[in-house]
C-alpha cells in the first residue's frame, strides 16, 4: 500500500540497471546485507525517512516505524519500490525526489536510513545537510554504505570509478563517507568495517552534533 506526497519530477532514470538490480545483488544481499538490515532499518523506530529506497531491500524490516516515507530520485527504481511495498502489504509514503532536496519541514523524523545511497548522490555534502536537517535533535541517521580502502585497494578503486560509474547508474566506489558524516554534523555513535575484496562497508549509526550557540 501506499500514499504518494507529490507528483514525481520528470527523471531519466536507468531501467535497465532497476530491472538488473536485484538480480545482480542477490548473493551480495543473502550473505551480507540481510544480516545488518535487522539492525540498520528494523530498530528505527518513530517517524522514518528511508532516502534512496531503490527497490525497497529495506521494506521487508521495518518493524517498528510508525511512519515510513521513502524517497528515490529514479522513476524505474521507485515503480519496483511501490511494486514490493504492495506485495508486503506495507504502507509507505513515497516521493520521487534526490536526497540532496528533500521536501520535509525541519526536524520532521525520529531517524533517517541510508543504504548503497551516499555512493551514488550528485552530491554528497548537500546530502547530508539535507539529512541533518530533517532529523529531529534526538533523532539517528543509520547508514550502510560502502567506501573508499587505504592503500593498493583505494588506488584500484580511483582507477575504476569512472568505469563503476557508467556500469552502476553514477555509484561512486571510492567514496570517504564516514568523513563526509562527520564533516556533516553528525557524530558516528557506532561504526562497524566489513571488509570486501573491492568495496568494503561501513555499517552503522550517527545522531546530529548539537549547533553552535552564537554568542
Amino acid at each position: 500500500m501506499e500514499a504518494r506526497l507529490e507528483p514525481p519530477p520528470r527523471t531519466r532514470g536507468h531501467r535497465w540497471y532497476a530491472a538488473a538490480y536485484d538480480i545482480v545483488n542477490w548473493w551480495a544481499e543473502a550473505r551480507l546485507f540481510a544480516r545488518y538490515r535487522p539492525w540498520i532499518a528494523g530498530e528505527a523506530s518513530g517517524r522514518v525517512l528511508e532516502i534512496g529506497a531503490g527497490t525497497g531491500a529495506n521494506f521487508p524490516y521495518y518493524r517498528a516505524a510508525a511512519l515510513l516515507v521513502a524517497t528515490e530520485p529514479d522513476p524505474f527504481m521507485l515503480r519496483r519500490a511501490r511494486a514490493r511495498a504492495r506485495r508486503l502489504g506495507r504502507m509507505v509514503r513515497f516521493c520521487q525526489c534526490p536526497a540532496e532536496a528533500l521536501p520535509f519541514a525541519d526536524a520532521s523524523f525520529d531517524a533517517v536510513v541510508s543504504t548503497l545511497v551516499l555512493c551514488t548522490v550528485a552530491d554528497p555534502a548537500r546530502a547530508l545537510a539535507e539529512v541533518r536537517r530533517v532529523l529531529k535533535p534526538s533523532g539517528t541517521f543509520r547508514f550502510i554504505e560502502h567506501v573508499r580502502a587505504d592503500g593498493f585497494v583505494g588506488a584500484v578503486q580511483d582507477f575504476v570509478t569512472p568505469v563503476w560509474r557508467w556500469v552502476g547508474a553514477g555509484c561512486h566506489p571510492n567514496r570517504r563517507t564516514a568523513t563526509s558524516i562527520r564533516a556533516a554534523g553528525f557524530e558516528i555513535i557506532t561504526c562497524e568495517e566489513h571488509p570486501l575484496p573491492l568495496t568494503p562497508l561501513i555499517i552503522g549509526l550517527a545522531q546530529p552534533q548539537p549547533s553552535p550557540v552564537n554568542r
